[in-house]
């Protein structure tokens, strides 16, 4: 295998020199003992520099075997999507993750690195990886670090690259590194070409001229006219160190998508996902926006029903207005949005709702662009209250406080009702508010303030839950029911947050129909006028604390760009024109300026409103690594004596990594 990275080593040459005059016998003995010390030496020079040869040659190898040892460890948790121990041979740097996620990444990854070169440079090292899939041989460069006695994978090494190099052409500007220049001229032929096939077919004029960086790294731009591709020794060189068709491949698709009209499909849920309200009407959105950008087709699929292998959503669609599980995004099936985020002048990212941004959140990158946002209230009947002689709770009330309540209320007294509670929640939500007020440790209530989701917390909040479900009158036990009525419904079991939505509302539709109530229930803004008009309704938001106000979880709606779109900055254009779509109403609007121009918090009605406003700068949103924190079977387990509480909250999904999938831990 020919190996052209050119990386400039040196050998220092040792050239010998013996001076030569002849004047006299004295003179001449004494250049004989010169002579003979110089050629003493000499020898002893060699040999020195022969043993300094060997102990590089030994360094160099040894640096090898290290670095070999890593990539070994790579592989193997990369076959077992052991992200936890994948990720830990790499160094911190945000935008490693989403770049090993990239299909180029993942399939030279899951075939395997083999060492062929490695170098010590300082406290890095250049090593050349070579790999074979589909029976063709590549090779790119790699950079690793010694971290003390640690060595880690780095994004890159200094010196490697060079400067950087612009060069004019017919169709724009080349700018390139100086290691790269041996390219420039094939990358600046290759893309006259490809605008030469492309324009013809319907090029935008506007369009052109392109700025095309062959970068160092693998980051993307949503700059108008330009266009980020890694360096070919990023994605691959063949058998004989030339960019292999890995990298035209890459190259051609992102001219396509910067010249070329473009037709994405996009995939719509059905309302049981969005808690039986539509988030918008997507197809006036779709017209107005094809309006706007003529070269850029909409087709809006509505899906009857969401597939129980949520992958589906990212292999068969452009994008889909869902919010991604943990599972997709550590699949790779999600496009990280976090450099046309940081790099497209025409998007406003502060025009959003600083805890509703939060949610589209992961490993600190952005995944999707957020559309609404949805928080539950309390709601409570005040004829109880003033039956049993209690004033009504206040909009900061706190856990201790709504116990007290429920120990005072009376179940049965309400009128026209075969059972009640006291208290009632057909989902997860005061779970969540429970644990994320317990022992908050902020100094501060900010909505910037949000520690990690403890195993502690949930399970005090599992134990809160069993000891209200076994007390009469108190709570009803929905765990022992849940399967026979979602069985009898035919409605599947799914993960996340279609799970939650469709058992809450079909549960508190149950309990609703069925003349079984509570005196404090939890329910959406939406249902606010219905619930209105079946009791004398109060609305708070969960409680808080003595220290803060109540934590309300938010769950974020979101749209995202499948990792395999052929057009990914057109669905970007749509995602972010829907940013500024108005939701349904009750949904809280992802954008500040939303909100401000259809009066959003202005025209809600007064106790709701009150509710919603004291809620929503506490509120939390309930992240995408979290949705599965708490769990149906969590709950089923402590109430039924299978789990402690603790043994249920450390039962958490195990992702697999790169390859889709998760299950849970025991």
């Amino acid at each position: 295998m020919k190996d052209k990275f050119a990386w400039l080593v040196g050998e220092d040459e040792y050239e010998e020199t013996v001076p030569v005059r002849a004047e006299s016998a004295r003179w001449l003995t004494g250049s004989l003992w010169f002579l003979i010390v110089a050629i003493t030496l000499t020898g002893a020079l060699l040999g020195s520099w022969q043993a300094g040869r060997n102990r590089i040659e030994r360094s160099e190898n040894e640096v090898k075997t290290a670095v070999q040892s890593i990539l070994d460890l790579e592989h193997g948790a990369f076959l077992r999507g052991d992200g936890d121990l994948y990720f830990s041979l790499y160094s911190r740097d945000s935008a490693w993750i989403p770049a090993q996620l990239l299909p180029v990444n993942r399939s030279a990854a899951r075939a395997g690195f083999q060492v062929t070169r490695a170098e010590p440079r300082d406290d890095f090292i250049w090593a050349n990886l070579s790999w074979t899939a589909d029976d063709q041989t590549y090779q790119r460069i790699a950079f690793f670090q010694w971290q003390g006695d640690r060595l880690v994978h780095t994004p890159t090494a200094p010196g490697y690259w060079g400067n950087w190099t612009s060069a004019k052409q017919e169709w724009g500007d080349l700018i390139y590194t100086e290691i790269d220049e041996v390219w420039a001229a094939a990358v600046a032929i290759f893309v006259e070409d490809q605008v030469a096939a492309i324009c013809p077919r319907g090029c935008q004029d506007d369009r052109l001229p392109l700025t095309l960086h062959l970068s160092n790294d693998f980051s993307e731009t949503a700059v108008p006219g330009q266009i980020r591709v890694p360096s070919p020794r990023l994605i691959a060189l063949d058998e004989n160190g030339q960019p292999a068709p890995l990298f035209w491949q890459m190259l051609r698709q992102r001219l396509e998508t910067a010249l070329a009209p473009a037709v994405i499909r996009f995939a719509v849920p059905p309302p049981s996902f969005y808690n039986d309200q539509n988030i918008m009407d997507f197809d006036q959105a779709a017209a107005r926006f094809m309006a706007d950008h003529p070269d850029i087709t909409i087709e809006i699929v509505k899906l009857a029903e969401l597939p129980d292998d949520w992958t589906t959503l990212a292999t068969e669609f452009d994008g889909a207005a869902v919010t991604p599980t943990e599972a997709m995004l550590a699949a790779g099936l999600v496009r990280d949005l976090t450099d046309y985020v940081d790099t497209d002048p025409d998007f406003d990212a502060v025009d959003f709702f600083p805890q509703i941004w939060r949610g589209t959140e992961w490993y600190g990158r952005t995944w999707m662009l957020p559309l609404a946002a949805n928080m539950r209230l309390l709601y409570y009947d005040k004829g109880a209250y003033q039956r049993a002689n209690l004033p009504e709770p206040s909009l900061r009330w706190t856990w201790e406080e709504m116990a007290q309540n429920m120990d005072a209320l009376v179940p049965g007294q309400l009128e026209s009702s075969e059972l009640t509670w006291r208290f009632l929640d057909t989902g997860l939500d005061s779970l969540y508010s429970y644990a994320y007020n317990l022992n908050n440790p902020c100094l501060e209530a900010t909505v910037l303030c949000q520690s990690q989701l403890q195993a502690q917390n949930v399970a005090a909040a599992l134990a809160w839950y069993r000891d209200m479900a076994d007390q009469p009158g108190q709570m009803p036990d929905l765990s022992g029911q849940l399967a026979d009525l979602l069985e009898a419904a035919h409605i599947s079991s799914l993960a996340g947050q279609m799970e939650i939505n469709q058992r809450q509302q079909f549960l508190l539709w149950n309990f609703q129909t069925s003349r079984r109530k509570a005196i404090i229930w939890v329910d959406l803004p939406v249902d606010y006028e219905r619930q209105l008009l079946m009791a004398n309704l109060g609305a708070v938001p969960f409680p808080g604390s003595d220290r803060f106000d109540g934590i309300t979880p938010l769950w974020v709606y979101g749209s995202f760009i499948s990792q395999g779109s052929e057009r990914p900055l057109a669905v970007w254009q749509w995602l972010k024109f829907l940013s500024y779509q108005r939701p349904t109403p009750r949904m809280i609007p992802a954008r500040p300026s939303v909100a401000n121009g259809m009066g959003y918090w202005a025209y809600l009605p007064r106790p709701l409103g009150d509710a919603m406003r004291t809620a929503f700068p506490f509120a939390r949103p309930v992240l995408i690594e979290e949705q599965m924190a708490i769990t149906w079977e969590q709950v089923t387990a402590v109430l039924s004596g299978q789990s402690t509480p603790l043994e249920a909250a450390q039962k958490q999904p195990v992702i697999r990594w790169f390859v889709g999938g998760h299950s849970f831990s025991q």
